[in-house]
């Protein structure tokens, strides 16, 4: 069974559909968006399933996220992220029960700088 991501980029007003799905080993991709960018970092993905090990690696040694870069998608864009959370989902390093009870996760601006952090209570 295949697992599906939907990531909604507010800032730049683009929406994009992941799907990952896990078979003898490898994890596939398609993946589409009305970002052109991502539309093309998708083909890229789709062209080349990846094992297990791979999507685990740190992000720069991170196929997903060195296919993002070659296709020219910007730094502050959600879909590389997405694509990992999905790909991660699908082979079962992640708990799709976790994700029914916080299917989302977010970044918020806070202006004015927001609070101080205390990493003391981590």
């Amino acid at each position: 069974m295949a697992t599906s991501f939907l990531l909604d980029s507010n800032v730049c007003n683009h929406k994009s559909r992941v799907l990952a799905t896990f078979d003898a080993g490898f994890i596939s991709f398609a993946v589409e968006s009305s970002c052109p960018l991502v539309n093309e970092f998708g083909k890229s993905l789709s062209s080349l399933p990846m094992k297990l090990r791979e999507i685990t690696r740190r992000i720069c040694e991170n196929p997903i996220y060195i296919k993002a870069t070659e296709n020219n998608v910007h730094p502050n864009c959600v879909v590389p992220c997405g694509v990992v959370m999905c790909a991660w989902t699908e082979a079962g390093l992640v708990s799709k029960t976790l994700l029914e009870r916080f299917p989302s996760q977010c970044v918020t601006y806070e202006k004015g700088g927001g609070r101080e952090i205390d990493l003391s209570k981590s």
